[in-house]
């Protein structure tokens, strides 16, 4: 029965696990995704513009691993110069 319960409680943790990577993998995407469009000449909406900043700003608190923060500050970089560029044409 203890083997039962601590094979349980593992279980759970690594479920718990997988759904925190997850998200951090949604949040990395909702920073990258966008700024990747912009590059490429796509169209990003006002809307997932600001949601990309908001990401990219949660992420560069929140990573520690010196290659992902590279490319999230190079990300937050092109957003908030396409956030500038869509504010002085205004």
């Amino acid at each position: 029965m203890p083997r039962f319960i601590g094979l349980a409680l593992c279980a759970a943790a690594l479920v718990a696990a997988g759904a925190s990577a997850q998200a951090a993998g949604n949040e990395l995407s909702s920073c990258l995704d966008p700024s990747t469009a912009i590059e490429a000449g796509g169209d990003v909406s006002d809307k997932e513009l600001a949601a990309a900043q908001n990401a990219c700003a949660h992420l560069r608190q929140s990573t520690q691993d010196p290659k992902i923060l590279g490319r999230i500050n190079a990300a937050a970089a092109n957003l908030a110069a396409e956030a500038q560029r869509r504010k002085s044409k205004h």
